[in-house]
């Protein structure tokens, strides 16, 4: 009786559902406001897409290093290439955060990025490594590099359901709310599945622990 009374105890404190994880979308105005980035500091979590939106008349997206501004990073990093338009551009360079880790970038055309046109995703809570003293030291960069190529990011169209932490003028023109609707239904029908589904799991388990019981 007690081995019965232990099995079922132990399954039944499995969990019914499992957490279901979801990546956000967030926007990165280039150049809607002049030579800037807006927002020009965004706070995302792993997994997240970030989307750059790019605005006439010619603009790009190239990370850094914090300690040497308007240069391309040593290792690894992201070029958008050079997106020149006369209205905001119908396709937008999208790059996925893989962790928390601060990604300075700044814009490729020459002098914008001496001119102020810099940001950071995932700025450092504490120090004095800040957007600032990275304008600051981008001021005083003597020229402006970018990458042969194009990488470390998607070219293509924009998400149809972007959610920004921070509103700004265009974050969420683009956003509607069929596909959250489509979205929410679909992660509470797999949740619902996954809820029965497992129930039944444990119902079984307990039926066997039950026999086992009877046999003993």
């Amino acid at each position: 009786m007690m081995n019965f009374l232990s099995t079922a105890l132990l399954f039944s404190s499995l969990p019914l559902i499992h957490a279901q994880s979801g990546n956000g979308v967030h926007t990165i105005d280039v150049g809607e406001d002049g030579l800037s980035f807006n927002p020009a500091s965004l706070t995302v979590a792993p997994g997240d897409k970030v989307e750059f939106h790019f605005y006439p008349p010619d603009h790009s997206v190239v990370q850094a290093s914090f300690a040497n501004p308007c240069q391309p990073i040593s290792s690894g990093g992201f070029f958008s290439g050079f997106f020149k338009t006369t209205e905001e551009s119908k396709t937008v360079f999208t790059l996925t955060v893989n962790n928390t880790d601060p990604i300075w970038y700044y814009c490729g055309v020459q002098g914008h990025c001496q001119a102020g046109m810099v940001g950071v995703i995932n700025p450092p809570s504490s120090g004095q490594d800040t957007l600032d003293s990275f304008k600051s030291a981008a001021a005083k960069a003597k020229d402006t590099t970018v990458p042969a190529n194009v990488f470390g990011g998607v070219v293509g169209n924009a998400s149809s359901g972007n959610t920004s932490s921070t509103t700004t003028g265009t974050a969420t023109s683009t956003a509607t709310s069929s596909p959250s609707k489509t979205s929410a239904t679909t992660a509470t029908t797999t949740n619902a599945a996954n809820t029965m589904h497992t129930a039944g799991d444990v119902g079984a388990l307990m039926l066997l622990g039950l026999f086992s019981w009877l046999m003993m």
